[in-house]
């Protein structure tokens, strides 16, 4: 591991939000501003990501990306209906047009429907990194996401089959995984709640906001 490793962010907008009903669940605000929002501030916010891929298919959530740093950029999905796979290979062949420096390089995908998700847990999986593995967040023994991938999977995720994504990668591969354990908040109204907890349906947002109210 070396302090000129590349790493690259890419956040994954462009799910069709199913179970959220007929509203897109990454325009649903939460303590004052959209879902993926959240997820935009706080990857721009930490120093350790090299460049940084917001992938989105509406012009609603790539809006969202709206006024960031220049090592941001906006990535079209113009083909949302291939799933994850196809976030996956517009981040990656993004971060390919960057060049390549001194140092390994990882990609670090982020959903971005994890609002509770902070710099201290970001910082964990990165700092966990090594060549040749995958780092994945787990908390209370539930694995989660933002995951980490080594560059030495870049050519199996580009190689991703219809309906698989990088768990996929971990199932073929859990000799070389390695998993960060996150604390936890104390909610004792919804100890279920994590800052790995992705928002599915408009119940878990509100149960969210309810129990995460006032909190830092």
């Amino acid at each position: 591991m070396s302090s000129v490793d590349r790493i690259y962010a890419i956040l994954m907008a462009s799910g069709f939000s199913r179970r959220f009903g007929e509203a897109d669940k990454l325009l649903a605000v939460f303590r004052g501003k959209p879902l993926a929002r959240h997820t935009v501030d706080l990857v721009c916010g930490l120093d350790c990501f090299t460049r940084i891929f917001f992938v989105a298919a509406k012009d609603p959530v790539r809006a969202l990306a709206g006024g960031g740093p220049e090592r941001l950029r906006v990535i079209r999905n113009r083909h949302p209906e291939r799933g994850r796979r196809e976030s996956i290979r517009l981040g990656l062949e993004a971060a390919s047009e960057d060049g390549r420096g001194p140092g390994e390089a990882y990609y670090m995908f982020f959903p971005c429907d994890q609002p509770l998700l902070d710099a201290a847990a970001v910082s964990a999986i990165v700092e966990a990194r090594r060549p040749g593995r995958i780092v994945r967040p787990c908390c209370r023994g539930e694995p989660g996401n933002p995951v980490l991938f080594s560059a030495a999977f870049r050519d199996e995720l580009l190689a991703l089959g219809e309906g698989e994504q990088g768990r996929d990668l971990i199932r073929r591969h859990p000799e070389r995984l390695i998993n960060v354990e996150i604390p936890g908040p104390a909610f004792s109204e919804a100890p279920s709640l994590s800052p790995l907890t992705d928002i599915d349906d408009p119940r878990t947002l509100s149960l969210l906001e309810g129990t995460a109210s006032g909190r830092p």
